[in-house]
């Protein structure tokens, strides 16, 4: 159902979108395809690090900033993680017939798709082999276990499949030349595995070629005139511990460049159109981008665009996992065969959607700009719109560890692929200039508007996708679980955008958005249907523990037929949000795939994948209600009418009934109307700019979730703001950055001479940033409240340079772990239990109070020194 474009959009097309279309150059996209073509078809690692020395410089002459993130080879085997085991470099390989007559075959120097991918290598001096023909399945099962010892088998059949097969037999290598259509010249790409041999057939060795369709009918001509023939196969192939290359190629954002825009093309595939375009498209893009800021036509974006290009999944998936952020890339899109000439493609131009419990706004986001880029010039295609489909890549709209990821390509037809998919007539040839120029153009004008957007486009963005959103559930009153599939994906969307709020009222934006929540919410008929009773597996909830979904070639067999015995899509696994349960899940899937998904299908799901490591199931015995934490809370002393301070660890409370968010409904619940609750909202350092609307801390999932209630207070502090509900809250947060971290008059310093109290949930007092207004107090001359420089994005957009904290250069030698015995040694705090985590409450001033008795002697004589940046 069509969505309405959004007038900021609108107007980014009118004045930003013509320009960037004035500076793309699609034959300079060819020339940079050529380029890299020129080493990846090689399929050699050695080759593919020359890739990276040409994607390195060409970043650099289009202006942007290039790094290489090497990600070793090898990895923990069975994991279910998607690991490259080895690197494997190829040197050369021939196949001679030398009996009874001498004819060349294949030199993968004239051709490199002769090599399949993860081969065996020969003696040096080669190996010499009887040729033998095993065209069909029921041809390799008539053959015993030793049967095709010592031979070379030459096939139709796909040799992936039949790796262990053939390596049973005794096959000393395989020659496939297993057809593709419409193309007899064609030599189909072939691997033994993507990321390495699959684990099931990790000791089959095995000499793997390829050959056309019309060069394996001259050697079965061979084999039919002479009866028998005799093979010389010589393949060179180094196997071993190495490394493969992620380039990022950095457009850096103005204001906030910790905030990154993703795009992913992967290298290293031997193809022109796949994937060669996608990445030339991302230089070109960079190139475009910098080129118009450089000249003073455009303003640098408020955050960063990072241009991803590496090996297909693996690389991306490892820099997402195993790279430092403050939090999840914005959203991105995948760049995957682009390009390709009208004729053939039939002029399609696909989008296909982000994945579908991600924040679908993105979806319409790059339409608009797709279609206005269409309409520059005369046609080149159609836009053709799609659901979600995995590239794998795509994978990375995992809406717990990714970002959401819509995939642009030109890799379908009206029937099918492309025909040279995946084969050595991938060539220049398929692609059009034009074609390549508009992919540029209009994926330029994406990565700029959302690196760039802030609070007023949030708030167009999230009137349209309501209006959108009504218009959908209002046609599905008769579909109550459908209407409530488009309420949740808007829900996700609503709640993505607050990634983007910069600038502006907080309380009139996160109004705007309720209400846009709220209208969708109330406009979703109700299921009148009369659910029965459900068995106590169907209550259990997944919670997740690994980022995107598991490899199927790295985990044990027995897991991955349980995987695909239950006939769900790899995706499945992300409607597990913690909160779910698994009846709920199979509701969702269900919606998703448009017919019934059983609960014991999606059991079977998600227990595998239990067993694999990426999600603890959690039995409903085993979660904490609201009610049984205001219980626990009330016992540990906590009552109507407090201040308090929670500090707080999620994990060590255990699993409760809506997360986070109950948690702090549960404290907020125990005080009442009359208390006020603060919590910790830092960032320690971790933002290179704080910005109040969207910043998260990094104290955990309770305080984060704290902080985002439309009714919190956030104070205004570089690294250790607070928030705070309640009557006081606007009292507790005043003028942070003007009064200093922690002195009397700062907000924790207010909790502490106000009365207030401090409570532990599942640490000690090490977490207690209450004793720092103590040391501040003394005063102890190793932290200065404004001793270093650092930046905030004030209520106009702007941001500016504040003075903020120099912390202590080394540690402080009266460790505040004494706090936690004094305290008990006094009877000054209580202690219990709160769900499962150890819960201690303590007045604030006794805490204050006693941290000054342990420093009095210590501060005066203390030669430590705060740190302060240069």
């Amino acid at each position: 159902m069509p969505y309405k474009t959004p007038r900021s959009i609108s107007k980014f097309c009118r004045t930003v979108l013509p320009l960037l279309h004035g500076r793309t150059d699609g034959k300079r996209v060819l020339k940079v395809i050529d380029e890299i073509v020129d080493t990846d078809r090689w399929n050699s690692f050695d080759r593919f690090h020359d890739t990276t020395k040409t994607l390195v410089r060409r970043y650099e002459e289009a202006g942007a900033k290039a790094e290489v993130y090497a990600i070793q080879t090898g990895g923990a085997i069975g994991s279910g993680r998607w690991i490259v085991q080895e690197a494997e470099d190829v040197r050369g390989a021939t196949v001679d017939v030398v009996r009874p007559v001498r004819q060349r075959i294949l030199d993968y120097r004239e051709n490199p798709w002769h090599v399949i991918q993860w081969t065996s290598g020969t003696p040096r001096e080669g190996m010499t082999n009887e040729l033998v023909v095993v065209d069909t399945e029921e041809e390799l099962q008539k053959v015993c276990p030793g049967g095709l010892r010592g031979k070379m088998v030459l096939t139709k059949l796909d040799p992936r499949s039949r790796l262990k097969q053939l390596t049973d037999r005794g096959a000393a290598g395989v020659i496939t030349d297993h057809p593709v259509a419409k193309l007899p010249e064609a030599t189909a790409w072939t691997k033994f595995g993507w990321g390495g041999i699959p684990i099931e057939n990790a000791a089959a060795q095995l000499v793997g070629l390829v050959l056309s369709e019309r060069a394996g009918e001259k050697l079965r001509g061979l084999v039919r005139k002479h009866g028998r023939l005799t093979l010389h196969t010589k393949v060179d192939v180094r196997r071993y511990v190495g490394t493969h290359d992620l380039v990022s190629g950095i457009i850096r954002g103005g204001d906030d460049p910790q905030d990154e825009v993703w795009v992913l093309a992967h290298s290293a595939e031997p193809g022109a159109i796949d994937n060669a375009s996608g990445v030339a498209v991302c230089l070109e893009i960079a190139r475009v981008i910098e080129g118009l800021i450089a000249e003073g036509a455009l303003p640098r974006p408020k955050r960063t665009i990072r241009l991803l290009n590496g090996y297909e999944c693996y690389s991306f998936f490892h820099y997402l996992e195993h790279t430092r952020r403050l939090q999840t890339p914005l959203a991105g899109v995948c760049l995957d065969t682009l390009g390709a000439k009208p004729e053939f493609c039939d002029g399609q131009l696909s989008w296909r959607a982000t994945i579908p419990m991600s924040a679908g706004f993105v979806d319409r986001v790059g339409e608009a700009f797709l279609r206005a880029t269409l309409r520059l010039g005369r046609p080149v295609y159609r836009l053709i719109l799609g659901p979600f489909m995995s590239t794998s890549d795509t994978l990375i709209g995992d809406p717990k560890f990714g970002f959401p990821c819509p995939w642009l390509t030109t890799h379908f037809k009206k029937q099918g692929v492309y025909d040279a998919y995946h084969t050595s007539a991938d060539t220049l040839r398929l692609l059009s200039p034009d074609g390549l120029a508009r992919c540029a153009t209009a994926m330029a004008a994406y990565l700029y508007y959302l690196a760039d957007a802030g609070s007023s486009e949030v708030m167009d963005l999230a009137g349209t996708e309501t209006d959108g959103a009504l218009e959908q559930v209002r046609g599905l009153r008769r579909r109550p679980a459908q209407a409530a599939y488009v309420r949740d994906q808007h829900r996700v969307s609503i709640e993505r955008l607050q990634r983007w709020m910069w600038g502006g009222d907080r309380g009139t934006i996160l109004s705007h958005l309720s209400d846009c929540e709220r209208r969708v919410r109330e406009a979703t008929p109700k299921d009148g249907r009369v659910k029965g009773r459900v068995a106590p597996d169907a209550n259990r909830v997944p919670r997740r523990l690994v980022p995107v979904a598991p490899s199927t070639e790295n985990m044990p067999s027995g897991i991955s037929e349980r995987i695909q015995a239950a006939k769900l899509s790899s995706w499945a696994l992300f409607w597990a949000d913690g909160d779910r349960t698994l009846a709920q899940i199979a509701e969702a899937v269900s919606c998703e795939q448009g017919k019934e998904a059983a609960l014991e299908q999606v059991s079977t799901f998600f227990e595998a994948h239990a067993d694999l490591g990426y999600v603890e199931l959690v039995e409903p015995k085993d979660m904490t209600s609201r009610a049984q934490l205001i219980a626990d809370l009330k016992a540990l002393g906590l009552g109507r009418g407090m201040d308090v301070m929670v500090h707080s660890s999620m994990s060590k409370i255990g699993h409760v009934i809506g997360g986070a968010e109950t948690v702090a409904e549960a404290l907020l619940g125990v005080i009442g109307k009359e208390g006020t609750l603060v919590m910790p909202s830092f960032n320690h350092r971790g933002a290179e700019v704080f910005n109040p609307l969207a910043t998260p801390t990094t104290n955990g999932a309770i305080p984060d979730a704290f902080w985002r209630r439309p009714d919190a207070v956030r104070s205004l502090h570089p690294t250790h703001p607070v928030a705070a509900v309640g009557p006081k809250a606007e009292a507790f947060c005043r003028d942070h950055l003007e009064i200093g971290i922690w002195e009397r008059e700062s907000p924790i310093g207010r909790v502490i001479h106000g009365g207030g109290y401090l409570l532990l949930l599942g640490v000690d007092h090490n977490a207690s940033t209450a004793y720092h207004v103590a040391e501040a107090a003394i005063p102890c001359g190793c932290t200065d409240p404004f001793g270093n420089v650092d930046r905030v994005v004030g209520p106009d957009g702007e941001v500016r340079e504040v003075r903020g904290l120099a912390f202590r250069g080394a540690l402080c030698p009266v460790p505040p772990s004494r706090l936690n015995e004094t305290l008990d040694r006094r009877r000054l705090q209580r202690h219990g239990k709160v769900g499962r985590a150890d819960a201690t409450l303590v007045k604030a001033f006794d805490l204050y109070h006693v941290r000054r008795e342990h420093l009095k002697d210590v501060c005066p004589t203390c030669t430590i020194q705060p740190r302060i940046r240069e």
